[in-house]
């Protein structure tokens, strides 16, 4: 083949690779995919920053944002993107480093919400990790990079970034060189560097020193940083005058721990110039240590076990019986629920119907054995709650969650949910003679595991719903109503205040 016809085959070949990445039909070079955190600053950018990311990145991108400010509001984004992960902000930790914690692909990448990406941005940046096995690190040309990566560019739309930077990758497709230091607003890395020298130091309180500083670390571990020729992404330049007198102490001694961490002494440093100083030989400094990166340790949700009956008959098909159950399991938000359905199989003709291994639906026939069940049911499961639910009755998603918090957290045996107002209860529930039996719905009742909490019946004057007259050495308390209704006294078994 002669060197024309070769010349004209390469071309060829790149035109076509060129249109497959512009396109988004090419996969990313490498098999996991990537895990793509992103630092959650300013709400009006945050959305749109996601939303890019997931048109342009891939369908194996794994999303996690962390909200960088108390005031960030993160519940709009975690409805918009449900198939991300986000991580709300904590006064004293760095969110950041508990995200990259949970990194568990190969490669990973760190961003702030004023980027702006475009077709084929993440594996333009992986390509140098296949070019060359030492590149640990790899960042695109931006406005927040030092010295002559530093770019600041104007754009009106998308479209004229899109073209902006589809121009460039055509231009100087794959070229990219070292550099000592990175320390902007988009970045890449492996995993497997991250497990090596940690996370990021917070203590330096400016973003661009605490990248700067990382990179500085993963050099004396022998990687190799570099810059991409070929790929620019846009960052959003926000007004922070206002914002940088408040933090100016602040940057100051970040500025001072990143000078004295490095023997830099007094070295000049503007990092929103992009002057920021390097050793001149990192090597020959000695190691710094990492930030360990630790997933915090969750308690354990406590189990409750949900007794489920029905007290009438369901007027409902097997297919409504079964979309009904669902929908009461789906709604609440507790954790960890055991769900068990005590059936009168004389009255409920219904078949069985699926359930999860830890739970069990239980059919007795007839009603003095369907109420004998009920009253036995906590002693057949090992949880450290029980709380009964009507199927014909309506709760909000947090019920469980609410009357299960109100008996771990507080001293009574067995804890009565009010509705809204004390009128709406049974006239037994509000306040009684000391020697008069209380008599509790039972739709609202939850107790400790372990006891036996007394003898269910139904109430005399619905003939519909069920009633617990619970036993007089069982310590009673209440939640929800007026505020006055919750302070009753009784001498059997005595009441508490919650």
């Amino acid at each position: 083949m002669s060197d024309s016809n070769h010349s004209v085959r390469n071309e060829r070949l790149a035109g076509r690779y060129s249109y497959l990445e512009r396109e988004g039909l090419l996969p990313l070079p490498v098999q996991d995919g990537i895990t793509v955190v992103v630092e959650l600053r300013y709400a009006a950018w945050a959305g749109e920053c996601l939303n890019l990311l997931q048109q342009h990145s891939g369908a194996s991108i794994s999303l996690i944002g962390v909200a960088m400010d108390t005031d960030f509001p993160l519940k709009p984004l975690a409805e918009a993107f449900p198939g991300a992960a986000f991580i709300p902000y904590e006064p004293g930790k760095y969110g950041v480093n508990e995200a990259l914690a949970y990194a568990g692909t190969s490669f990973v990448a760190l961003l702030e919400d004023s980027v702006m990406v475009t077709p084929g941005w993440v594996g333009n940046l992986l390509w140098p990790f296949i070019d060359d096995p030492s590149v640990r690190v790899a960042a695109p040309r931006s406005s927040t990079e030092p010295g002559e990566a530093r770019e600041r560019l104007h754009f009106g739309t998308e479209q004229e970034l899109s073209a902006y930077v589809t121009h460039s990758l055509g231009r100087r497709q794959g070229e990219w060189h070292e550099a000592p230091v990175l320390c902007g607003s988009c970045l890449v890395f492996t995993r497997e560097l991250l497990q090596r020298i940690g996370g990021f130091d917070s203590t330096l309180v400016k973003r661009q020193l605490m990248v700067a500083d990382w990179c500085l670390r993963a050099r004396q571990r022998g990687a190799r940083l570099v810059l991409s020729d070929a790929l620019y992404v846009h960052s959003l330049q926000p007004l922070l005058e206002s914002r940088a007198k408040a933090e100016h102490e602040d940057l100051q001694d970040g500025v001072q721990a990143y000078l004295a961490k490095w023997g830099l002494d007094h070295s000049a440093v503007n990092v929103e110039e992009g002057i920021l100083p390097v050793p001149p030989d990192v090597s020959a400094l000695p190691p710094r240590p990492g930030i360990m990166l630790e997933k915090p340790t969750a308690a354990p949700v406590p189990l409750v076990t949900a007794v489920v009956y029905s007290e009438r008959p369901l007027m409902l098909t097997p297919e409504e019986f079964c979309e009904s159950q669902k929908k009461l399991q789906g709604q609440q938000s507790y954790g960890n629920i055991r769900w068990v359905w005590i059936r009168d199989s004389r009255r409920d003709a219904l078949p069985e119907y699926p359930v999860r291994e830890q739970d069990a639906v239980i059919a007795v026939q007839g009603e003095d054995s369907w109420l004998h069940a009920l009253e036995n049911a906590a002693a057949l499961y090992d949880s450290e709650i029980v709380v009964y639910l009507s199927a014909s009755a309506d709760y909000d998603s947090h019920y469980v969650k609410r009357i299960a918090e109100a008996v771990l957290h507080g001293s009574a045996d067995l804890v009565v949910s009010r509705a809204d107002s004390a009128i709406e209860e049974p006239a037994s529930v509000q306040g009684l003679p000391p020697l008069i039996p209380v008599k509790l719905p039972l739709e609202r009742i939850a107790h400790r595991s372990g006891i036996v909490p007394g003898r269910i019946t139904r109430q005399k004057a619905s003939g519909h719903g069920l009633q617990l007259e619970p036993q007089p050495s069982l310590a009673i308390g209440y939640i929800g109503g007026p505020p006055e209704a919750n302070i009753l006294t009784r001498c059997s078994g005595g009441e508490v205040r919650l």
